[in-house]
């Protein structure tokens, strides 16, 4: 089910990042743009609509966690800012929130995984948006989706369904304005 709230609070903010970003893009000089979007510049609004909607997306999720969730403060804001920590769940501990298990690969997963580990007294790796597990492995609790979700007493499917609709909402409306070469 939509969580209407959580759609208001996220999905005009995410929306007007993305318009930003193709109207930027496709302004731009070509010779900025990746193999892709020089070659087929018609891709130029999905492509950008795909990339720049799952950046804004983790700090989003890391809003929506802080606004909606019990006990959590987004540690990216005001003098909390911890090195590796994404979130502060007060009876859970220092939480690295992740989008998809697959989002981060190589030499920058293992980065971020020791900055958790230094900086926290309490790691947590958390993923956002995948099957639900729950397991710890050298004092590092593992989350994914509504495992971690549940913790904070947000509802994953509904959270879930929730982004999807903004997605699809916001690729309509790109759609309403490029045109239909994304169809």
């Amino acid at each position: 089910m939509i969580n209407q709230k959580i759609y208001n609070f996220s999905h005009s903010s995410l929306k007007d990042k993305v318009f930003l970003k193709i109207k930027k893009n496709l302004k731009s000089n070509k010779k900025t743009l990746n193999i892709f979007k020089k070659a087929v510049p018609e891709l130029v609004p999905v492509l950008t609509f795909e990339r720049t909607y799952l950046t804004c997306l983790g700090y989003t999720l890391q809003e929506i966690a802080s606004k909606f969730g019990k006990n959590v403060i987004n540690a990216d804001k005001g003098k909390t800012k911890i090195c590796g920590v994404d979130l502060l769940v007060s009876y859970l501990g220092e939480v690295s929130l992740k989008l998809n298990k697959n989002t981060q690969c190589g030499t920058h997963q293992k980065d971020s995984f020791k900055k958790l580990v230094k900086n926290a007294k309490n790691p947590v790796m958390a993923v956002a948006f995948s099957e639900s597990y729950e397991y710890k492995k050298n004092n590092v609790l593992y989350l994914g989706g509504e495992a971690f979700w549940s913790k904070i007493d947000i509802d994953y499917q509904d959270l879930y369904d929730t982004i999807q609709k903004s997605i699809q909402d916001t690729y309509d409306e790109i759609k309403l304005t490029y045109g239909s070469t994304l169809q």
